[in-house]
């Protein structure tokens, strides 16, 4: 079946607030259940910003019940960006420490992916700088069996041409693009940057809605996504995209309705995909 081809997920950022919430039970640990049970999805992205304050065995018991309700963790991911690019040793050095830091709470949580950015003019030494530490990392978290994502930043990364370039000095089979449909909506280009950085992709990420991440949740009447999600869709396919689309969303109270309205969205145009073949 078509669903098989392309795993439709759910970030958990979408529900930041009831998860940091005291007067609402849901926690990190359930969200597994959760997805599957309210939402209809198979399988989750995680900020790491979620993973405050929790140990090891914290994350081997997220991991546990995802495995137990077939809702893989499939991706972590950094929200803020890092100054890979810096002329300054220190700066890079704690960029590293903190990437592999992330790269073992991934291989804990079951992860295949670990998604970052980079941040930084892309002027002078900034771009092979920011090669050059990646492919560091790269050996450093080996080890660890996870795919580093690189997600489009203003600066370095800003341009698809750019991130395919960084990706391809970088080089290995363990490097790939992690692009959002509202991003790429906002490049200008939405199916253009889409086609180009999806042959590249681990995960693909679909913030739906009318507010941005971090902004404030929209009414229902208001909260429409600036994009046609199907077509987004379509952009990637049309390319051999096979892996998985995360929805996301700004949160609020009418957070689940949006996210699975997107899934029944993306539902029916991948059976449509299916029919056309």
């Amino acid at each position: 079946m078509a669903q098989m081809q392309l795993l439709v997920t759910v970030s958990a950022a979408a529900f930041r607030g009831r998860l940091e919430s005291s007067d609402d039970a849901l926690d990190l640990v359930d969200m597994p259940a959760f997805a599957v049970g309210e939402l209809g999805v198979r399988g989750l992205s995680i900020p790491a910003s979620l993973l405050a304050g929790r140990d090891s065995t914290a994350l081997e018991r997220i991991r546990d019940e995802a495995d137990r309700a077939r809702c893989p963790s499939l991706l972590l991911y950094e929200e803020a960006p890092f100054e890979l690019g810096s002329t300054d040793p220190a700066i890079r050095a704690a960029a590293s420490d903190r990437i592999g830091r992330l790269a073992r709470a991934a291989s804990m949580l079951g992860c295949a992916n670990l998604g970052i950015s980079c941040s930084g003019a892309d002027k002078g030494d900034c771009f092979d700088l920011a090669a050059a530490s990646l492919r560091e990392i790269m050996q450093r978290i080996d080890r660890q069996d996870v795919n580093l994502l690189i997600q489009s930043q203003p600066g370095i990364t800003e341009k698809p041409d750019r991130l395919t370039e960084l990706i391809k000095k970088i080089g290995g089979f363990r490097i790939g693009s992690l692009p959002d449909f509202r991003v790429a909506h906002d490049s200008g280009d939405f199916a253009g940057n889409l086609r180009r950085l999806a042959p590249y992709a681990g995960t693909i990420i679909a913030t739906v809605g009318g507010a941005k991440l971090g902004g404030k949740p929209a009414t229902p009447s208001k909260d429409k996504s600036p994009y046609d999600l199907v077509e987004g869709l379509q952009a990637v396919l049309a390319v051999g995209y096979q892996h998985a689309i995360s929805l996301d969303h700004a949160g609020g109270k009418h957070a689940a309705k949006a996210i699975i309205e997107a899934r029944e969205l993306l539902e029916k145009g991948l059976e449509s995909h299916a029919e056309g073949e």
